[in-house]
């Protein structure tokens, strides 16, 4: 464990904090406690919540991870999975906040125990750590539940941050209870954050300087490699997709930019006409998505899940809604260029390291607040583009006229992607280094 620097854990103000947010959260407490007791259909759903109905790891050092929901479970997935092959005798245990994420962590992570996180209430708390008995609580993207920190701390358990991020939005609301993040986070063993911003945030709430590491961002480590030429050509012909038509994508599509993009398609006036997918960001923007087609006179087609269209159905079609949920990889993978959605309407923008790392030429537009690090480094590595939305039309028309442009931008792009790979081992590493994990 890092030496102790002489900075103070824990002020009186700080203390005066969060004995205010505990005695405030139990009287909640103890009505959903009267709940579980009096009404046996609450129990299903309440168990968990209040630290019940979990189960015992009775052999091995314990390592839980927690993850807040199905992205972020999906985000530390690596350090999981890297763990697991270096420290065979380690039980891993992942909570999760939502069910989603829950579902989402068997999927992927079958060999280990999956719960829901309790509230954040001592007693509850206290049960699940009773019941796991943890050797390192390591909590993904810095979920700041203070009773459960100090709950993991007082019972002598290393606490580590993986994939630490504090944003610029949230990043005010934690100044207003400083006092409450440095009694907090001065108790973290190790935060591994994902940029230096990320780290001095951290350091001025509260956490040890000398504990705190910008690493980099673990999704990287989520992303495959680009699919092989041969690979994509027969998913092309799968789809009944001649392997000359342009593919222009646009993924995760927000509320509104489906016309945004119709339109600049059309003024581009790429010919032959190209092929556009578009993958709502949710399944309740389908028939939006179809009204914009309808409007810009396009023949469009969507896709659910098991369907296929014949060779003559997509020479007529000119739009595919691809309505499936968990197949973006496999669209940017066939994509020669593709739009990244949430950035032109104000959402702060989805990830542009998928179709990045399928070597798509990228294109975002001017909101990129939630991705603002992953642009700048792929412009700076000439894999990603800015286009406000008058310039879209253009840039469109220039990279849909030069194949060779596209390919060394998609090989750059990918290569980007690839380089910021192995973040997950590096964690474990450091871990390892400290102590928090069995060598094995």
């Amino acid at each position: 464990m890092p030496a102790d620097t002489g900075q103070p854990k824990y002020s009186s103000l700080g203390r005066v904090y969060f004995a205010l947010y505990r005695g405030l959260l139990m009287p909640l407490y103890w009505l959903l406690m009267l709940c579980y007791r009096l009404l046996p259909p609450t129990r299903k759903k309440l168990g968990p919540r209040l630290g019940l109905q979990l189960p015992r790891i009775e052999d091995g050092p314990v390592v839980w991870f927690h993850a807040s929901s199905m992205g972020e479970t999906s985000t530390i997935a690596p350090v999981v999975i890297e763990i697991a092959g270096r420290c065979k005798s380690c039980r891993l245990v992942v909570s999760t906040m939502t069910v989603a994420g829950q579902r989402r962590a068997r999927e992927i992570l079958k060999t280990t125990e999956t719960i829901l996180l309790p509230f954040d209430f001592h007693p509850a708390v206290r049960r699940v750590l009773s019941a796991l008995r943890p050797a390192i609580l390591v909590i993904g993207e810095t979920e700041i539940w203070p009773n459960l920190i100090v709950e993991a701390d007082r019972a002598g358990v290393s606490l580590a941050v993986v994939n630490g991020r504090i944003s610029r939005k949230s990043y005010p609301r934690y100044k207003m209870i400083r006092p409450l993040t440095r009694f907090v986070l001065a108790r973290m063993d190790l935060l591994m954050m994902r940029t230096h911003m990320d780290a001095r945030r951290a350091v001025k709430l509260g956490a040890r300087e000398d504990r705190v590491f910008p690493v980099g961002n673990v999704k990287y480590d989520n992303l495959p490699e680009p699919l092989p030429e041969e690979a994509r050509d027969t998913m092309r012909r799968e789809l009944g997709l001649a392997s000359a038509r342009l593919v222009i994508s646009l993924g995760s599509a927000r509320d509104g930019e489906t016309a945004l993009v119709l339109a600049a398609v059309r003024r581009a006036a790429i010919d032959p006409d190209p092929l556009l997918i578009i993958a709502p960001r949710h399944m309740n923007l389908v028939p939006q998505v179809e009204e914009a087609c309808r409007r810009e006179e396009l023949e469009c087609r969507t896709m659910v899940e098991g369907d296929t269209l014949s060779t003559d159905e997509l020479d007529r079609t000119q739009v595919i809604i691809f309505a499936q949920m968990g197949r973006m990889l496999q669209v940017y993978s066939i994509s020669d260029i593709a739009i990244v959605g949430g950035t032109y309407k104000n959402f702060g923008g989805h990830n542009p390291l998928e179709p990045a790392s399928q070597s798509a030429v990228t294109i975002v537009g001017p909101h990129i607040q939630n991705i603002r690090d992953d642009i700048a480094y792929l412009r700076a590595r000439k894999g990603a583009f800015l286009a406000r939305e008058k310039d879209l039309p253009g840039m469109l028309r220039k990279f849909a006229g030069d194949a060779e442009r596209r390919k060394a931008i998609g090989m750059a792009s990918a290569k980007a992607v690839s380089d910021r790979k192995g973040i997950a081992a590096r964690c474990v590493d450091m871990m390892l280094e400290r102590g928090f994990l069995p060598e094995e």
